[in-house]
């Protein structure tokens, strides 16, 4: 046990590396949007412009984002994704060793029936 022990235990120290290197990130989906403008001619989009949308405390938050600042906040949300896969990992690893270093021996069934004195279970026969 101890051998699988020290292999989840590798195995979560690389996965911190990993969250340990992810040093720029933002919560939330990017999205890209167009929108129509309507003209004496007739209508004609207009755009693209980008929104980073998502929940923080409990409450929807709302942002545009420059066209020259959209990739770059692109690979932040993607590094945010990222940590979130990460981290879940990570507990995952940690429950693992925990249920490991914590498991006791499993003790022999005893599969054979306890027997009673013959007649000790048996109601008292009236004489």
């Amino acid at each position: 046990m101890p051998n699988a022990i020290d292999q989840l235990a590798a195995k979560r120290n690389a996965l911190l590396a990993q969250l340990q290197s992810i040093n720029r990130l933002r919560r939330g989906t990017l999205s890209r949007q167009l929108y129509s403008k309507k003209r004496a001619g007739g209508a004609c989009l207009q755009g693209p412009y980008f929104v980073l949308q998502g929940f923080h405390n409990g409450k929807k938050f709302s942002q545009r984002v420059a066209a020259s600042q959209a990739a770059q906040v692109g690979q932040q949300v993607g590094n945010y994704k990222r940590f979130q896969e990460l981290a879940d990992q990570c507990v995952t690893v940690t429950d693992q060793i925990t249920q490991l270093a914590e498991a006791k021996p499993d003790r022999k069934k005893n599969s054979s029936r306890r027997r009673s004195k013959p007649g000790a279970s048996r109601k008292p026969r009236p004489s």
